[in-house]
């Protein structure tokens, strides 16, 4: 069963979910947080992560001021969202 989205309410897929991005590329154990949900990558519904997905290919960088691209998080990102598609 998908946990529901913060931004949207819309149920949120293990391999488009923000929170699991954040736990694999921090290491952060899966379980700490079953609770939360947020989208990573645009739906028809909700306008996902920006400040996520602007690291991970082919997606474009977030415009908001205060989450500036670092370019040291690209490959964390990167492998952190390769490992969720697995």
């Amino acid at each position: 069963m998908a946990l529901l989205c913060d931004k949207c309410g819309k149920p949120v897929e293990k391999k488009n979910d923000a929170v699991y991005l954040d736990a694999y590329a921090y290491d952060t154990p899966v379980m700490l947080i079953f609770c939360k949900a947020r989208h990573l990558l645009p739906t028809g519904d909700c306008e996902g992560s920006p400040s996520r997905a602007q690291y991970l290919q082919g997606q474009p960088r977030d415009a908001r001021s205060e989450y500036p691209y670092d370019e040291d998080l690209e490959s964390k990102y990167r492998a952190a969202y390769e490992r969720m598609q697995e």
